[in-house]
């Protein structure tokens, strides 16, 4: 047998030997990938930050959301959030022992909280250039291990400065509907109001006459 054809013939027994040893380990790395993957959609991510309130303009609201796509629980914070801070110009004075200090029992994924958290000069004197918060809660990997997460938020509200903010219109109406705001309604109803009056003092009238009608008779 010449060299060639011993070269030809021991040629695919390497191949064959390399794919035996290869094939396992990109087998693993596939599956190691595929997991990965899964894994990293399946671990809760929880955001904390203010936001200009949607309604209540010159309101900041304090959000909570869960951005990752598995469910966490039992979430707590590292320090109280501070929430009910007002004051436009000057921060009014408010209790550290109002602040928010909550555990969340469950926060499925796309869920979000909402806080009153008060107004820019009231918060900013609490949150200042930065403040901190870590959230730490329970979940379930994709193998139904169970596992701790953390994440933390730096809590700012300097971009809010100068901000334009005005009220919503669904806001507005509650308030004229509920007698806060002098428009429109608030004399419409101050008008019904009056006329409900004076049907009541006809209605009344006309119920005197008829009684002495029927007494005549």
């Amino acid at each position: 047998m010449t060299a060639e054809s011993t070269r030809m013939t021991t040629e695919p027994a390497y191949f064959q030997i390399a794919f035996y040893i290869i094939s396992p380990f990109l087998t693993f790395l596939a599956v190691a990938i595929a997991y990965l993957a899964i894994y990293r959609q399946s671990k809760p991510n929880i955001v904390i930050h203010y936001e200009p309130s949607d309604d209540a303009g010159s309101i900041i609201d304090l959000v909570i959301h869960n951005y990752g796509g598995g469910t966490a629980k039992d979430v707590q914070f590292s320090k109280a959030i501070p929430i009910g801070c007002f004051g436009i110009d000057q921060a009014r004075p408010v209790e550290n022992s109002n602040f928010l200090k909550v555990k969340i029992p469950i926060l499925a994924p796309g869920k979000t909280l909402r806080y009153m958290g008060g107004q820019y000069s009231g918060l900013l004197v609490h949150i200042g250039d930065g403040y901190p918060v870590t959230a730490t809660y329970n979940y379930r990997t994709p193998l139904r291990i169970k596992k701790k997460g953390k994440d933390t938020s730096i809590l700012d509200i300097h971009y809010m400065a100068g901000m334009h903010s005005s009220n919503s219109a669904a806001y507005d109406l509650a308030d004229a509907m509920k007698g806060r705001n002098n428009t429109v309604f608030i004399k419409t109803n101050k008008a019904l109001e009056v006329i409900s009056k004076q049907l009541t003092r006809i209605a009344a009238v006309l119920e005197s006459s008829r009684e002495s009608s029927s007494e005549n008779t």
